[in-house]
């Protein structure tokens, strides 16, 4: 079978590959993705949060919300009493919800590992039917 073509859920990326694989998004992503909505949600930007945590703060939350770093507990424990949020809210068990390449390169994001599995499983449809048929293998990425 030769390389697949697989244009991105943003379309900003069209690559050939040989494989395509559901992945797992790394846990100092969800904090951040987390944070950043959070703070859309309240109508911060990152200055404000700075300046209600503590300018000590700064390259942290920086890093934090780079997806460069999981904030320790004390950091959490502000963030989570300024917003008034359960304890748990940066917990999340929905990690393998990406679509990958061979290489690592993410083609495709969906909110819950269901998702990504039942849209890895129509891929795999795609695929086959294409293999059997000699044709040759395209695939534009669902958005949700």
């Amino acid at each position: 079978m030769g390389k697949m073509k697989i244009v991105s859920q943003s379309g900003e990326l069209t690559i050939f590959a040989d494989l395509l694989s559901i992945g797992q998004r790394p846990p100092k992503q969800i904090v951040g993705d987390k944070l950043k909505e959070l703070l859309d949600k309240n109508k911060m930007s990152s200055e404000d949060l700075i300046k209600k945590i503590g300018n000590s703060y700064r390259d942290t939350i920086t890093r934090i919300l780079d997806n460069q770093e999981i904030p320790k507990k004390a950091i959490l424990d502000k963030i989570i009493n300024l917003f008034e949020l359960n304890s748990d809210y940066f917990m999340d068990k929905e990690l393998n919800n990406l679509i990958l390449t061979e290489n690592n390169i993410v083609v495709g994001k969906y909110a819950t590992n269901a998702r990504a599995l039942e849209v890895k499983k129509q891929l795999d449809i795609i695929i086959d039917e294409c293999y059997r048929t000699g044709k040759p293998i395209v695939i534009n990425m669902p958005e949700k």
